[in-house]
């Protein structure tokens, strides 16, 4: 189940539906759920919050609906534009590789052979330099894969499809900043079922008081969830800005590097004619 049927089915059992428990279930089967797909994936996090709706009876279920009701717009997916750089990046990258392999293939042995008719000896620099190149252009491939691999985790994350930040594949190269608040923000969509606490968490113990004193917390908790999460997809636009910034700038420093050993030959021959 993904938010937007989420939504539909907090209209439903919402007791402003005016809808009787027969016209609910029937409204609820799944070929009028499918209806709410829209495109949008499956969330665990969604499926299990339907599920306590659903298993709710009587005002437990109606307050449920109440809360979870305005939900399903502000937990709508989050476009992510990162596929264009990522593929201008690795185009890029790909290209470097090319080139370097034609020019140490190719051209790296024709120098060897000019030289070697002078008597001018730079195998061993050349050598050194296809060395450092190799162990560039893997390390840098590997972390333009890490990359790839952070973007599409924290796709999870932007669009809550987890119930916790531990169920995330490769959680571990997400920032613990990331994980510590992405669970935050999942402990204050579950409070309406558990009305949990957390020593860190001011905007749960803000939901329990006002519901202690009799607020409907339902226009509260929305605001709250939409605050909480417009920060957490802050932080993690940030950081994965912050990961193509610094392959990019690696990726100039090792072209650049390439440049400079490539014409080296051209200024020594020159020397030499």
């Amino acid at each position: 189940m993904n938010w937007n049927q989420l939504g539909y089915l907090c209209r439903l059992l919402s007791p402003m539906s005016g809808l009787n428990k027969a016209q609910q279930e029937a409204l609820s089967a799944p070929q009028h759920l499918e209806i709410y797909n829209d495109g949008q994936k499956n969330s665990p996090l969604a499926t299990k919050l339907a599920k306590n709706l659903k298993e709710a009876e009587g005002e437990q279920q109606r307050r449920l609906a109440l809360s979870y009701a305005a939900l399903s717009s502000t937990l709508k997916e989050h476009s992510f534009d990162y596929k264009t750089k990522l593929l201008y990046l690795g185009v890029l990258f790909s290209v470097f590789i090319l080139v370097n392999f034609i020019y140490q293939q190719f051209v790296i042995p024709s120098f060897s052979n000019v030289f070697s008719q002078f008597d001018v000896q730079v195998t061993e620099h050349m050598a050194n330099l296809a060395r450092f190149w190799l162990v560039a252009s893997i390390a840098l491939g590997l972390f333009l894969m890490v990359i790839i691999l952070t973007v599409n985790a924290l796709r999870q994350f932007a669009n809550l499809t987890l119930l916790s930040a531990s169920s995330a594949q490769l959680g571990l190269i997400i920032p613990k900043q990331i994980r510590h608040n992405y669970d935050a923000l999942v402990a204050l969509i579950e409070f309406p079922l558990y009305g949990t606490l957390q020593n860190d968490n001011r905007e749960l113990s803000h939901l329990k008081t006002c519901q202690s004193n009799g607020l409907d917390i339902a226009e509260e908790l929305e605001l709250l969830v939409a605050n909480k999460l417009e920060g957490l997809r802050d932080e993690i636009t940030a950081h994965i800005n912050r990961l193509i910034t610094a392959f990019s700038i690696l990726l100039v420093i090792l072209i650049a590097h390439f440049l400079m050993g490539a014409y080296e030959p051209l200024f020594l021959m020159g020397e030499i004619v």
